[in-house]
């Protein structure tokens, strides 16, 4: 298995500048192949992965509990 960085080429100064500037714009015709991940369900992260899919997007959403009881009241 190869594990490709994709690090942009140039100084690291520079890096993240030209990686933003490279990235395409999210649209209404492309926003189906796109997923997006929301960490966590409780209050905030539900909300932010129903509005998302709501607008059209693949959300994923993680959570994780450590204990069996709700994590809100």
């Amino acid at each position: 298995m190869e594990l490709k960085s994709r690090i942009p080429d140039g100084p690291i100064e520079k890096k993240w500048d030209k990686a933003r500037f490279d990235l395409k714009l999210v649209n209404p015709a492309n926003r189906r192949k796109y997923s997006v991940i929301v960490v966590g369900s409780g209050l905030a992260g539900g909300a932010a992965a129903a509005t998302l899919g709501e607008l059209g997007y693949n959300v994923k959403c993680f959570c994780f509990q450590d204990s069996p009881r709700r994590a809100h009241s």
